[in-house]
């Protein structure tokens, strides 16, 4: 069977190739970042061929950095960023860039789709009980209504609107279709969240046709082989297994062993997500979290969204960190390291500053879309350790309001938090996150979760383990623990609600006011 799994990240910033062994170990690992284009405030693209062929390229260069046997690699499996897409005609051309989730421009359909509604007697929260998908200019369903809308010559010519996981398993099959999971099926707006099937009734009142969705298959399912050109070009097997993965979030949830009640995993990459595990169909009662399929089990999860959370620390790093920039290269040393160590001089609650997150508009639980970015609480007395620390807070501020939207849709009491992406990598953000939440914060040896998960959903389509709890079982090792600091819990409670309370006093006419000066540029 192998004593390997290789695992592609098609991620938002870049694409990365795991190599593991069937205990979840890293073997050997490559990297390259994808160009990204922001043609407009709010507009943010992709070209489909470069995220393909960083794929391929990086799996080249991860089997030739481990020096791995190609006939050790069982299979392959992907996992990806989500509600992204391009349109695509019948022989393969892509009819525009990749919309990518961060893209805000859907927000202009919203009119025209409450016009439709209403003509069917629905609205947005009846398009929720059916859909699990709240009203949010970030799914991938407003960015084909705008498509259609603005390109009606290229949406006629459109055979289908494809996802990062239908180009991933293109990439390596070359196939001559496209194939994807139906656990994000629900992002395009118009399938049933409890069967993950696409709904005739909302093809219809959105004007759309289903045939020119993706087929969709469960996660690891076998779709395919690596052809002898892929094979070539990447060093894998000709012959070799491909398997359906599933979308970068489902994929970290189960890479943290998230498959159990009681149990939540916590994402601060270049999104935030917060997300719970149901075996029955879930809804939230005001439409606040939007539901997927769990990868590997048939059940769901439940999702609170942050558009930015550590792309927004990113941005906070780039604009005014020159200096640890330059301290870092000199130490040889990784530069969010340096900017922790700042950060960890500035006192809980950073003295009083607060940090809005909302870089790319504000998701679960509010959704308000016109929502921007802001330190609020600075003086003279107020630090560069300060902004930092409180950069780091904001974001949690923000992931928090999402658990408590998720204990609102009367999931089982969340005992424990599993955490990863990009933060999780810093002990002092950890702690802040434990002492935030008011809960104990794990994280696990792997740091890359959502390709560790892609791993597992591989193992599973290839017989290695017999499901995705046995793959759990052998794959997902628990690194380190932080418990929540009473007295650091009462100072974050009380802060907690001048976050909200800020937001909500921004909400009225600051947001509004400066996003309408903001679209004049």
């Amino acid at each position: 069977m192998g004593k390997y799994i290789a695992a592609i990240d098609g991620g938002t910033t870049g694409v990365r190739c795991l190599i593991l062994d069937l205990k979840g170990r890293e073997i050997c690992s490559a990297y390259n970042e994808t160009p990204t284009q922001y043609p407009k405030p709010g507009w943010v693209e992709q070209n489909a061929g470069d995220f393909m062929a960083l794929a391929l390229k990086s799996t080249a260069e991860a089997i030739r950095k481990g020096g791995v046997n190609a006939d050790d690699i069982a299979c392959i499996s992907f996992t990806n960023q989500r509600s992204t897409y391009v349109p695509v005609d019948r022989d393969g051309n892509f009819l525009h860039p990749m919309f990518i989730w961060q893209d805000l421009r859907g927000a202009e359909m919203y009119p025209w789709m409450e016009e439709r509604m209403k003509k069917y007697n629905m609205d947005w929260a009846e398009l929720y009980k059916i859909s699990g998908f709240p009203k949010g200019a970030v799914w991938p369903s407003t960015k084909v209504y705008w498509f259609k809308k603005h390109f009606p010559d290229r949406w006629e010519k459109t055979y289908k609107v494809v996802t990062p996981q239908a180009l991933l398993i293109k990439a390596f099959t070359y196939d001559s279709e496209w194939y994807d999971d139906d656990t994000d099926a629900n992002w395009w707006q118009i399938c049933n969240a409890d069967t993950f099937e696409y709904d005739p009734r909302l093809a219809e009142i959105f004007e759309v046709d289903i045939a020119k969705y993706p087929k969709n298959y469960k996660p690891a399912t076998r779709v395919g082989a690596i052809p002898k050109k892929v094979a070539e070009a990447t060093g894998l097997r000709e012959g070799m297994p491909v398997i359906m993965g599933s979308g970068d979030q489902q994929c970290g949830a189960i890479g943290v062993g998230n498959a159990t009640e009681g149990l939540a995993s916590i994402c601060l990459g270049t999104a935030g997500l917060c997300i719970g595990y149901s075996k029955d169909p879930v809804r939230h009662p005001t439409a606040a979290c939007h539901v997927l399929g769990h990868p590997g089990t048939g059940h769901y999860t439940m999702e609170g969204h942050a558009s930015a959370a550590a792309s927004s620390f990113r941005w906070v790093k780039n604009t005014i960190s020159d200096t640890e920039i330059s301290t870092a290269r000199l130490l040889d040393d990784d530069v969010y390291n340096v900017i922790s160590q700042i950060a960890a001089r500035s006192p809980v609650g950073a003295r009083g500053m607060v940090y809005m997150p909302w870089l790319a508009g504000e998701a679960c639980p509010y959704y308000e879309d016109k929502a921007r970015g802001a330190f609020i609480g600075m003086t003279f007395a107020h630090t560069k350790a300060d902004l930092y620390r409180a950069a780091m807070e904001g974001i949690c501020f923000e992931m928090r309001q999402m658990l408590e939207a998720l204990k609102a849709a009367n999931f089982k009491p969340f005992k424990l938090l599993r955490v990863t992406g990009g933060a999780a990598r810093s002990s002092l953000w950890n702690q802040i996150q434990a002492d935030i939440y008011g809960s104990p914060v794990e994280t696990v040896e792997v740091a890359e979760a959502t390709a560790l998960g892609a791993a597992m959903l591989g193992a599973v389509g290839v017989g290695i383990y017999k499901d995705i709890h046995e793959a759990i079982a052998n794959m997902v090792h628990v690194e380190k623990r932080w418990d929540p600091i009473p007295k650091n819990v009462e100072i974050y409670n009380e802060l907690f609600g001048v976050f909200e309370d800020g937001f909500n006093s921004l909400r009225e006419k600051f947001f509004p006011g400066i996003v309408k000066i903001q679209s004049g540029y």
